[in-house]
Parts: C-alpha cells; structure tokens; sequence
C-alpha cells in the first residue's frame, strides 16, 4: 500500500481507501434500512451483517491485494496486463463470494450471541452466485480502471513538472550565458581586441568579431529557449564564442575541431556546449602562460553520441570530486541532463595530456519530432 502510495504521490492513501469502502457499506444499509420502512418488513439484524457488513469488509481486505497486483503488473504490455487481470478478477470475484458468506456467519454469531446460521448454510447462498460474481468482477475492473486514471494523471503532472523545470534549467542556463557575455572583463577584451583589429587594418575580421557577438547576444536576448537543436547550430554558436576568444589568445591558442559530418543534423541539448568551453577558458587556458589547446571532439558510437571538450593549462584541484566540487554552469549542465535523459546520460571530468577533458554521452536522437 506504500508503494503504491508513492507511486500516485497520494498521502494517506490507506485512509481514502478505507473510507471509500465505509461509504459504500452506509449507502448500502441506509438502502436496506429504507427497504425495510417502505415495506414495513420486520428489521432482522443479521440481514446487515449478511449484506452489506461482510461484502464490504471483504472489498476492503482484498483491495490490499488488488493494489499490490496491479503494483507487479503496471509496467507490462496491454495486452499481457488485461488478460492478467481478467484472470485475477474472477479470482478476486470468487475468493469474494466465500470469505464474505463465511464472514457473515461468522460476524452473526460474534456480535448477535445466537446460532443463527451455520456454514452450510452458505451452500443456499450461492443461488445468488450469477449476481454476486459479475458484481464483484465489475468492482475489480472499476477500481482497475480507477488506479489507471490516477497513475495517467500522476505521470502527465511529472512531465508537465519535469517540463517546467527543464525550461527553468534552460532559462538559467542562458542567463548564465548571457551573464557571461555581458561580463564587463569579457566585453572589454572583446571590444579592446575588435579595436586592434581595427588598428591593424584587419577590418574583416573586426566586422566578423563584431557581428559574431551581436549574434551570441542575440541568442540569448531575443532568440525563444529551445530545449534541443542541431548539433551544427551548437557549434556554430560556440564558434561565434570562440572568434572572440581565439583573437584574443591567437598567440598561444590553437583550435582543433574532430566533428563528423554526418552528425550535424543530430539533435543536442542547447547550450550543452558553451559552458562547457566558457570553463575550459575560465579554469584552464587563462591560468596558462604558455600554448594551449582546445579541442572539440564529437563522435557517434552505437547509439551514443559523445561530445568532448579538452584543453590544458591546469588539473583538477586535489580531491576534486565532480558530485561536491561542480560550479553552478556544470551544475545547471548535469541538472538539465538527469531532466532530459534521466539515466540514460554520462558525464566524466578526467585529466591526461596535461589538461582536462569533459566527456559526456548523451542518446542519438536523429529528428525533433522524436524527441518527448
């Protein structure tokens, strides 16, 4: 019961379910009790415990067992999950008819203090079989159907929450974007190095830096949160980043792009990569003095994609532990990931060849309209 409480997120649960039953047992004897009075029959107690007391009080039982049932049985196919419950309705729709016959007898001799029936009794009772079965059956089938709307219910508020807090993930991760680009540090370089450029009669290229930031700023400003794009369009906003970067560092920086062809058209999570490569420069290549290099790795293997981002300049802190140790940019980066793809992503942060290297694995999704 539990279980299955956390499953359709209701609290106390157990309570609804017994008052559910409660009621359903008072409507019942309020219709005999009305019976009774409108007919002027003589009122015999043990026509209560007989129906509805002990039909009740049976429901009530074997719904613990149709609970957990319909537990063990929720995830399989239709067809396998309804010829599994038909079974188990009219087992349910016997085992109802016996216990509460046995049940109301005994029910008459604990509370009435007389033998009024026995238990063979319970054999003349069963010319009522054809009613008490098939309505038995139906309660199986209605609290079935009953436990399928509040679980549909339960998984459309998870995805429409699971959808809120991926818009809220994306919203942060473009403010944190935008936070980045409109940092006074960043947009004095970027425009201390556009004005060399202009110095240096390099006009293209200053008119490039210019319109590639004019771009990024637009993303962030004006263009509408997209959870997924295409891989090209990902990278082409990190290019648009790293002309400003790479003007800046384009003595000691060198670029290297591994990307296959045939994966541009794949569709990433936006802004999967930028922060990512704002890292590499914030944590790596500005704290060398020396040559650096970045390079932007993606590959498909199986049905994977694997998006990497190297660079040296520095370790990893000693004891640097991903889950304690993660800035807010990989924070909000690994939190949309568990949104979008709950288990089925990875993320490593490894050192080798005297840098850092963020890999992280993500499914291949070829076409938007696949994507949930």
């Amino acid at each position: 019961m539990r279980n299955l409480q956390k499953v359709l997120h209701i609290n106390n649960f157990q309570l609804y379910n017994f008052l559910f039953w409660l009621v359903l047992c008072l409507f019942e004897i309020s219709k005999v009790y009305s019976f009774i009075y409108f007919y002027d029959y003589p009122f015999k107690a043990e026509q209560l415990f007989i129906w509805p007391v002990s039909r009740y009080l049976i429901y009530w039982i074997l719904s613990f067992w149709l609970f957990d049932l319909y537990l063990k049985t929720r995830q399989k196919a239709k067809i396998e999950f309804i010829a599994y419950h038909i079974i188990a309705g009219l087992f349910f729709s016997i085992f109802h008819k016996v216990l509460s016959d046995i049940t109301g007898i005994l029910l008459q001799r604990l509370f009435l203090g007389q033998d009024s029936g026995n238990f063979i009794d319970i054999t003349s009772r069963w010319t009522s079989i054809f009613f008490d079965i098939p309505g038995s059956f139906m309660f199986y089938w209605g609290i079935i159907i009953l436990l399928l709307g509040l679980d549909y219910y339960r998984k459309f508020v998870d995805e429409h929450t699971r959808y809120l807090e991926m818009e809220s993930q994306l919203s942060r991760a473009q403010l944190k974007s935008l936070k980045m680009q409109l940092n006074p540090h960043f947009l004095f370089n970027a425009f201390n190095t556009i004005s060399m450029m202009v110095r240096q009669g390099k006009g293209d290229t200053a008119v490039g830096m210019i319109s590639g930031l004019s771009d990024m700023l637009r993303h962030s400003l004006v263009s509408e949160p997209k959870q997924f794009v295409t891989l090209e369009e990902e990278i082409d906003l990190v290019k648009k980043y790293l002309l400003l970067e790479s003007e800046r560092y384009k003595d000691r920086l060198t670029i290297k792009w591994d990307i296959e062809a045939s994966l541009l058209k794949l569709m990433v999570p936006s802004l999967i990569l930028q922060p990512i490569v704002e890292n590499a420069f914030k944590h790596g290549i500005s704290k060398n003095m020396g040559r650096s290099i970045l390079q932007i790795t993606v590959k498909k293997e199986d049905q994977l994609l694997k998006l990497e981002v190297f660079n040296t300049g520095s370790y990893l802190p000693i004891n640097w532990d991903i889950n304690k140790n993660k800035g807010l940019g990989l924070a909000n980066t690994i939190n949309r990931l568990i949104k979008l793809y709950k288990k089925d992503y990875k993320i490593q942060i490894t050192e080798r060849d005297q840098g850092v290297a963020v890999l992280v694995k993500i499914p291949v999704i070829e076409e938007a309209n696949k994507l949930t």
